[in-house]
């Protein structure tokens, strides 16, 4: 039995000009949205073009590949009679000349229209995530406070500093409260010994400094139980609160170095429950640290540096798909593990048995 035909889709025409006009028109409306409805009139837009939101690139192919193999072409026949780089006429020079002009131009055409459209499609996906999770500026004393109470933060022995902060909703069972993602960029210096070998064969043993640079991403939260003064931190931090702890769990003992004011307050946050969700988020989350400062604050840090960049399988070359994408599948996907997690210990606090 045949099945009945399917409509054919017919393909947009190209229009190279209009759509770089079109998307230097779109990063204009789309920078600094108001609501996510300016993202979504700016997607209804690209849909709604009668071109191709893609550029027409065939032909600066061609001419590119064509470019190369005359080129490689006028290089062999040269050298097959006879002339060298030194011996080359002024009509070689300007062939030559010719096809290199016109194989940069290709290039640079194709580099900036793939930009045109990166910058677009992330543009549009940083706005779509900046209305999704209601994200603004981490206020520059907050930062500062951050980087002092929290050990976490003291790594580096040349230097320090956390770069920036977003502040974010988080849904909890109670209701919503902000917690703020950050970037914590800290420098090791350190002395490298090496040898150097001169002309003659002598060999000189010298000293340089080398610098070390680390990236690492987390979330702060207010605090959200009774918990204070405890770091668990897979990479070894600056030795800050006197007593250690350690649960009865193999796994979370390899895992996790562990530092608080007070071993028995340890003990009560690190029950079992406790120990296997941050256990399953060690094997997560690369080099992760757990830290809740002296005032209860709540520190998630590892060494993922692209929370806020979620990659996208679609852009604005497919607009209808890239707006499905962008309002029903745009997820944070390590920010949400550790809501997860910290969503697990606040149930765990308010449970029946606390």
């Amino acid at each position: 039995m045949s099945t009945p035909s399917q409509p054919q889709r017919m393909d947009k025409p190209y229009n190279n000009k209009q759509l770089s006009q079109f998307l230097a028109k779109l990063k204009r409306q789309a920078a600094g949205s108001a609501s996510i409805d300016t993202i979504k009139d700016c997607l209804d837009q690209a849909i709604a073009l009668p071109y191709a939101t893609k550029y027409r690139n065939q032909y600066h192919y061609i001419s590119l590949l064509l470019g190369t193999i005359a080129s490689i072409g006028l290089w062999l026949y040269l050298d097959r009679l006879g002339y060298s780089f030194s011996y080359y006429q002024q009509t070689h020079w300007l062939a030559f000349a010719l096809l290199f002009s016109v194989i940069i131009g290709c290039v640079i055409t194709l580099t900036i229209r793939h930009k045109r459209i990166k910058s677009t499609s992330k543009l549009l996906r940083d706005e779509t995530i900046k209305h999704l999770y209601n994200m603004t500026e981490c206020d520059g004393i907050f930062l500062a406070q951050a980087q002092s109470k929290f050990v976490d933060f003291q790594r580096g022995n040349h230097s320090r500093n956390i770069e920036w902060g977003k502040e974010i909703d988080f849904h909890t069972q109670a209701g919503v409260i902000r917690a703020s993602v950050i970037h914590h960029h800290y420098v090791d210096q350190r002395q490298e010994t090496y040898t150097e070998t001169d002309s003659k064969g002598n060999t000189q043993t010298r000293t340089r400094t080398v610098y070390d640079h680390y990236h690492r991403e987390g979330v702060i939260f207010p605090p959200i139980n009774k918990c204070h003064s405890l770091v668990m931190s897979e990479l070894r931090a600056k030795k800050h609160w006197p007593e250690k702890f350690m649960p009865a769990s193999r796994e979370f003992e390899k895992r996790f170095n562990v530092q608080t004011a007070s071993e028995f307050e340890a003990a009560k946050f690190l029950e079992p429950v406790v120990v296997v969700a941050c256990e399953a988020l060690g094997k997560q989350l690369p080099q992760l640290t757990i830290e809740f400062a002296a005032d209860g604050s709540l520190l998630i840090n590892q060494n993922e540096a692209n929370l806020l960049n979620p990659k996208m399988d679609h852009d604005i070359t497919s607009p209808r798909a890239f707006k499905n994408e962008l309002l029903n599948d745009t997820s944070l996907d390590t920010v949400n593990r550790i809501f997860g997690f910290v969503n697990k210990i606040i149930h765990h606090s308010v449970g029946p048995t606390r």
